[in-house]
């Protein structure tokens, strides 16, 4: 038997079968790896949207807390919101790290170091099962999410001018406690303190403040650059009047103006000198003069007292005023009122130790408001001062605790 080894050597020269089948397993190989790639990369980014979501929920969440003292450590809120969809700081490799303000990476240089915001990291370690095949599967995800802190809408104070340096001014011992003060004004000295002034609540201006010669901020949040707040009476109009003015009744030791019928419209206001003065629930348009002296009492409930021309109201002298606003019509929430086209250079003034028990607006809102010479709004009551510019010192004292919110904003995601 012949062999030919010429031919032989060409066939296993020129055969193909052994190499395919080594590429088919190397192939086979590289298919498996990309389809455990694609599957592992699938469920990456499936526990990146989970951790994402956890991660805005709790820094929304810690800027809402932030924001309204509730609970007090902003970070037990983050903690929880997190742990609510999964995600429990310290179990199976989860760690949560909550920044006030926000560190930059990862938080954008716009929001970091910003002391209105919350920033929650959350990372944990994931195993990529089929990845790990060929390698470590280890591969470690993270996520941020930034919070601004909205207005908790805790505020008696509020001017509402754009512009205006100077718009809230504190001087010489004057106070604001248990509320905020907030300024729609752009001004670098939107909020001015000077002489031991303090403002022991929450703080928000568009601009920035000024303070002097030991004047404190005390409370928190503390809102420079802030959003402007929204004026809550914007909306409400100011009727006219209801027929030609009236003069009220002659002065005695007790006076009562009876109103039958929800409207007085009064030329003027005139009394001192120990006078106790009783209203009816209603609106009174006063004309030309509102000047209450030397020991007045005044008491109403339902009551608004509308400035209706450009004069400056004359109060003072140990007036005490306890008055309650209309808790429904067109004039809901309002004390005091002024139109909207009044002088802007008038100044309404409460002065020498007036007292005010007040439920509700003092609203002027292109006029300037002025509290001083140890006139005092007390703490017992809901009143709210809300004007183009505010003025108060010479031991000047305000305090509110209102369950009526001015220029609250919600808490908002940035990032």
């Amino acid at each position: 038997m012949r062999i030919r080894i010429g031919a032989l050597a060409r066939k296993l020269r020129w055969s193909h079968q052994g190499s395919v089948a080594i590429q088919m397993g190397l192939l086979a190989a590289v298919l498996i790896g990309m389809a455990a790639l694609a599957v592992d990369i699938g469920f990456a980014i499936y526990k990146h949207r989970q951790m994402q979501s956890a991660a805005d929920a709790a820094a929304f969440g810690a800027a809402t807390a932030l924001a309204t003292g509730h609970p007090a450590d902003f970070r037990t809120e983050a903690y929880a919101l997190a742990a609510a969809v999964g995600y429990v700081n310290g179990v199976d490799g989860v760690v949560i790290t909550v920044n006030h303000p926000p560190v930059s990476p990862p938080a954008s240089a716009a929001h970091a170091a910003d002391p209105t915001a919350v920033q929650v990291i959350i990372t944990q370690p994931q195993t990529l099962i089929l990845v790990g095949l060929f390698g470590s599967g280890i591969f470690k995800l993270g996520v941020s999410a930034v919070a601004l802190q909205g207005n908790a809408g805790l505020y008696c104070v509020f001017a509402l001018d754009p512009t205006a340096s100077a718009a809230v001014y504190l001087n010489n011992n004057a106070a604001v406690n248990a509320c905020g003060v907030g300024a729609n004004s752009n001004s670098n000295s939107a909020l001015t303190l000077n002489n031991n002034a303090l403002i022991t609540g929450p703080v928000s201006v568009v601009g920035k403040w000024s303070l002097a010669n030991n004047a404190r901020l005390t409370g928190t949040p503390q809102k420079q650059n802030a959003a402007a707040m929204t004026d809550p009476y914007a909306g409400v109009p100011l009727q006219p009047p209801p027929g030609p003015c009236t003069n009220p009744p002659a002065s005695a030791s007790t006076v009562h103006i009876l109103n039958p019928t929800g409207e007085v419209h009064l030329c003027r206001l005139n009394y001192s000198n120990n006078v106790t003065l009783n209203l009816d629930p209603g609106a009174y348009y006063i004309d030309t003069q509102l000047s209450l002296q030397n020991n007045v009492t005044v008491n109403g409930t339902g009551v608004t007292l509308i400035i209706n021309g450009n004069y400056a109201m004359s109060l003072g002298n140990n007036l005490t005023m306890n008055l309650t606003a209309p808790t429904s019509g067109e004039y809901t929430g309002l004390v005091f009122a002024s139109p909207r086209t009044a002088t802007s250079t008038s100044t309404q003034r409460f002065s020498n130790n007036t007292i005010l028990n007040l439920n509700g607006a003092v609203y002027f809102p292109n006029q300037i408001l002025q509290f001083d010479n140890n006139a005092t709004l007390n703490a017992r009551t809901c009143g709210q001062l809300i004007a183009r510019k505010i003025a108060i010192y010479n031991n000047a004292t305000l305090g509110s605790q209102c369950a009526v919110p001015i220029g609250g904003s919600a808490s908002r995601l940035v990032e």
